[in-house]
């Protein structure tokens, strides 16, 4: 028996169901720690498989056999599927006691087991977390209740973060209740004012620690020196071991600068040296549910908290708070009913469906108010008499690549209907000016919503010739208006820096664009394939072999696979025999605070006989994708290496996150939980964990890397594919793996310019 999943318990209205029993008769056993892990690194790489009918379909399946294995009976889900509300209790002992309970995914797994149950009526199961805490926590209201509205953005940081939008929003709902803020303090700062203040409730805002740290990383000298958890380390030091660095939050530092501070020693200052226990705590950081948000309630800081599973979009979670609080000042402070309100309506916006989970940690005796209520309505924002309102944050820099793609504009554009009728006219115009050119997008819709999110709608056509002819970064104007009845309300104008168009940025948010760097059709790859066509009839020893990708192995029999390894091989010894290329240095730009370096085509490198190890890799690529065989790119730092899968099938599994590679690929500890192993676009995926799914893939032969910079040193093939192997043998070296027809997939192409054949 699973010790740690046997004092855990389900709590319905008028039941308790315990798990840990013994699982029926044909069901395989499942522990909590390795189910934990998995599951949580299934959920972070959704972007891979969600929007797949038939990998969701399995994950349905997958949960409702994880959930039998911790003991369940089909009769305990139906129950759990029909109820309004599902508490998941947990008892605390310490932070290092019992940690995969609270990293579990639970509102997840309950959700996808119970399904088939509420197929029928659609009914919706909302699931709350109780966390039995050593001693019983107390809170008191005040006569004038407050808010302290933490905003943490230490050591530069706040010169690209922007808190305006979410004071708004804060001051907005709360109503009666006095908001206090506090900007940018250090530890000792926040413990002292909460224990002035005595706040019945906190907002916390800023960055959890390994998103502040990746954020400030572009912003200081890599030199800079951070308050670690064992005293100051540079910042390169703390982030070349992603892994160890803590769940919580970054403040700053005492002296100067930012402080990594631990969900533990956050909660403390909470706590006030166990002087304060706040009503709620809204943590709305991302990758703030397993620790963050559960140890302040653990630790009696709070009676209650809210936190979010891994990343979730910053005006969702604005949005999501404003509900909360508002709907909490409507229902005489009773949280739980003001969560569910909240969490319906939110459910119900279009990026709702790709979000992280939302977690709601309870402690007594605010567990009693969950059971015994009906299901609410879905909350609703105040129109507080102001007329239709839009806020609008584009991006201050783009990558020509965005807009080929139908990238995103703006990190964010939302209408809010404010005080106009539901069936009154709303429109959205926006206008991308560049120089004498013009492009524009219109929006009119009936206002029959409260809000409406246009940031993945907005897309400008790229008719210009001057747009797809950039080669160099010039300034242009963005203008966004707003109209209630075709009456203009607001019309605001918006800089924005375009990149030439064979610029890449390297960087966790613009690296994503890379595959459109990958030029199959580019002339030179074309010759490139034709000059192998007599390689790969003496490799495969057949005077009418050629290059028919995965037809070569309609199974994955080693001996059908060595097929698909000839056709690559004979790639190589033609760019090695034919091209006999040399090496550049990069740019001093590559991998440097500037994060851009201008990459060169197919048709370039052979017309100069080189390129850097970026190029080479590119290169490499687009021949492989020519004759279908499925490349992929490694980023490392200041490298880049080019691979390839074995077979679709292999490429198949990894699109799913099933087979070789997945398990296992997260390490579970109590107090860090891998936020670098979040994967926010399907065709990317970066971090320590990846990492360990990649090396497992290598391991089994599904995955081949392979070293293109050794074109340049005149190596043969076997010899790059260990120097590729080799190239990867550390974590601390590995940034991301791009799967480059995952990335075809989704809409992204290669970018229009191919040059004329040399």
């Amino acid at each position: 028996m699973d010790p740690v999943l046997a004092r855990i318990s389900l709590v319905i209205p008028g039941r308790t169901i315990a798990l840990g029993g013994k699982p029926e008769e044909g069901v395989a056993a499942c522990r909590l720690d390795s189910e934990a892990m998995r599951w949580t690194y299934v959920l972070r790489a959704r972007e891979r498989w969600l929007s797949s009918s038939d990998a969701s379909n399995s994950r349905e399946e997958q949960a409702y056999r994880t959930l039998k294995g911790f003991g369940l009976r089909d009769a305990d889900l139906e129950a759990l599927a029909r109820a309004p509300r599902v508490v998941v209790r947990i008892p605390y002992t310490s932070e290092h006691e019992g940690w995969q309970a609270r990293i579990f995914p639970w509102e997840y797994l309950l959700a996808k087991a119970t399904r088939r149950y509420r197929n029928v009526d659609n009914h919706r199961v909302t699931v709350m977390r109780e966390l039995v805490p050593k001693a019983p926590a107390s809170w008191q209201k005040s006569r004038q209740p407050s808010l302290l509205y933490v905003q943490s953005a230490p050591g530069g940081l706040r010169q690209s973060w922007d808190f305006s939008a979410e004071t708004r929003r804060l001051k907005r709902a709360l109503g009666g209740t006095r908001l206090v803020e506090l900007k940018d303090p250090s530890w000792q700062q926040l413990h002292d004012v909460v224990k002035q203040l005595q706040p019945d409730l906190i907002h916390l805002s800023g960055f959890d620690n390994l998103a502040g740290l990746k954020a400030l990383r572009d912003l200081v000298p890599e030199a800079e020196a951070v308050e670690a958890e064992f005293g100051p380390m540079r910042l390169d030091e703390v982030l070349a071991k992603e892994s160890s660095v803590p769940d919580g939050m970054l403040l700053a530092g005492e002296a100067a600068g930012t402080a990594v501070i631990g969900a533990q020693r956050l909660a403390e200052a909470l706590r006030a040296g166990g002087e304060h226990c706040a009503y709620f705590v809204s943590v709305s950081l991302e990758n703030s549910a397993a620790r963050t948000a559960a140890l302040i309630v653990a630790e009696r800081a709070a009676l209650s908290a809210v936190g979010f599973q891994d990343a979730i979009e910053d005006q969702l979670v604005d949005f999501f708070f404003e509900l909360v609080y508002s709907q909490l000042d409507q229902a005489v402070w009773n949280l739980p009913l003001a969560f569910e309100s909240a969490w319906m309506r939110v459910r119900k916006e279009p990026r709702a469906t790709r979000a992280t989970g939302v977690t709601l940690w309870m402690g007594a005796p605010l567990n009693e108010a969950a059971f015994n209520q009906g299901e609410p309505a879905a909350a609703e924002l105040r129109d507080a008499g102001t007329p239709p309102r839009l806020q609008a944050v584009p991006e201050e820099e783009l990558n020509y690549a965005v807009l080929h793609n139908n990238g995103r504009l703006f990190r964010q554009i939302v209408v809010e209907r404010g005080s106009a009728l539901p069936d009154d006219w709303l429109s959205v115009d926006v206008e991308l000016q560049l120089g004498p050119e013009q492009a524009r997008w219109r929006k009119r819709f009936v206002a029959g919503e409260t809000r409406f999110d246009l940031s993945n709608e907005v897309h400008v056509p790229l008719t210009a010739a001057l747009m797809r002819s950039l080669q160099e970064a010039v300034n242009s104007t963005l203008m966004v208006q707003l109209s209630h009845n075709d009456k203009v309300l607001t019309r605001d104008s918006h800089r924005l820096r375009l990149l030439p168009v064979d610029q890449w940025r390297d960087n966790d948010k613009d690296g994503q664009w890379l595959p459109s760097f990958v030029l199959p059709r580019d002339p030179a790859v074309v010759s490139a394939v034709e000059l192998a066509q007599r390689y790969v009839r003496i490799l495969r020893d057949n005077p009418a072999a050629g290059f028919e990708g995965y037809q070569a192995a309609p199974s994955t029999e080693e001996e059908q696979l060595r097929e698909v390894d000839l056709q690559v091989q004979a790639i190589w010894a033609a760019l090695l025999h034919e091209w006999r290329l040399g090496y550049i240095n990069p740019p001093p730009s590559y991998s440097s605070k500037l994060d851009s370096q201008r990459l060169r085509t197919p048709s370039a490198i052979l017309g100069g006989r080189a390129g850097t190890c970026l190029d080479l890799a590119l290169l490499f690529a687009a021949c492989l994708e020519l004759i279908d065989v499925y490349p992929v790119i490694f980023l490392l730092n200041g490298h880049a290496l080019p691979g390839y899968w074995r077979h679709n099938s292999f490429q198949a599994d990894y699109l799913a996150v099933s087979g070789e590679g997945a398990h296992g690929a997260m390490a579970g500890a109590a107090d860090r939980n891998s936020s670098a192993s979040l994967q926010r676009y399907a065709w990317q995926a970066i971090g320590n964990a990846p990492y360990r799914e990649v090396r497992q893939l290598i391991r089994a032969r599904r995955l081949v890397p392979i070293e293109t910079v050794r074109l340049t040193e005149h190596c043969g093939f076997v010899e790059a594919v260990e120097a590729g192997i080799d190239a990867l043998a550390e974590a601390e070296d590995f940034h991301s793996v791009l799967d480059v027809v995952t990335a075809r997939m989704k809409g992204i192409t290669p970018l229009p310019i191919v040059e004329e054949r040399p």
